[in-house]
């Protein structure tokens, strides 16, 4: 049986004076030889990854103009669908949506712009999920337990009320709206002539 090496704490062999090189970041944390974690750590803006000639952005933020070329790759990717004048609808990549016809319309007076400048999205309905009561109570019931039956219609019971509940609320769907200008030009063609009472369709022609 081999002998226990001692070493004493205040001995020459338990430690030394060694000079150590490494990278050393601004804020003074030691890198060894990771040279790249020590110049994150320590400078505060880098330059674009895919441009160099993109202004610079902050370490932990992106760049903002890739990041738009991106979204806009992305809405012009989407197949297109022809808005049916009362699904709710979106600005992509915004949280400005229309609920209606009308509210469109102010929004393009109020910006002055048209509908198909307006990269809008059709929306998709957000419904409210049924609960497994099982899965619910799955820390309490023991293992392989049932719900008591009792528990379990009503759980039944409630999930009816949620297969005929209306949306809880609506997201961007994966369908680019196609939305004619002509919604505007109907507006104002009614606010210049407004519908007049049309003649009996019995009345005979002269």
């Amino acid at each position: 049986m081999s002998e226990k090496i001692i070493v004493m704490y205040d001995s020459s062999e338990a430690a030394q004076i060694q000079a150590v090189t490494g990278w050393v970041s601004r804020n003074g944390r030691f890198w060894g030889n990771d040279e790249q974690m020590a110049r994150y750590d320590g400078s505060t803006h880098r330059k674009c990854d895919n441009n160099p000639e993109h202004p610079i952005v902050e370490m932990y933020s992106y760049c903002s103009i890739c990041h738009e070329e991106s979204r806009q790759q992305k809405f012009m990717a989407m197949r297109r669908q022809k808005w049916d004048g009362e699904t709710p609808l979106v600005i992509f990549d915004t949280d400005q949506y229309f609920f209606y016809e009308d509210s469109l319309n102010a929004y393009c007076d109020e910006h002055e712009v048209t509908p198909s400048e307006l990269q809008l999205v059709i929306c998709e309905p957000n419904y409210p999920a049924e609960i497994n009561g099982e899965d619910y109570f799955t820390d309490d019931l023991p293992e392989d337990g049932e719900l008591p039956d009792e528990l379990q219609r009503a759980f039944d019971a409630l999930n009816a009320v949620i297969r005929n509940s209306p949306p809880l609320s609506w997201s961007q769907g994966k369908y680019a709206a196609i939305v004619s200008d002509d919604i505007k030009s109907r507006e104002a063609l009614d606010a210049v002539h407004p519908m007049e009472s049309q003649p009996n369709s019995n009345t005979a022609s002269q």
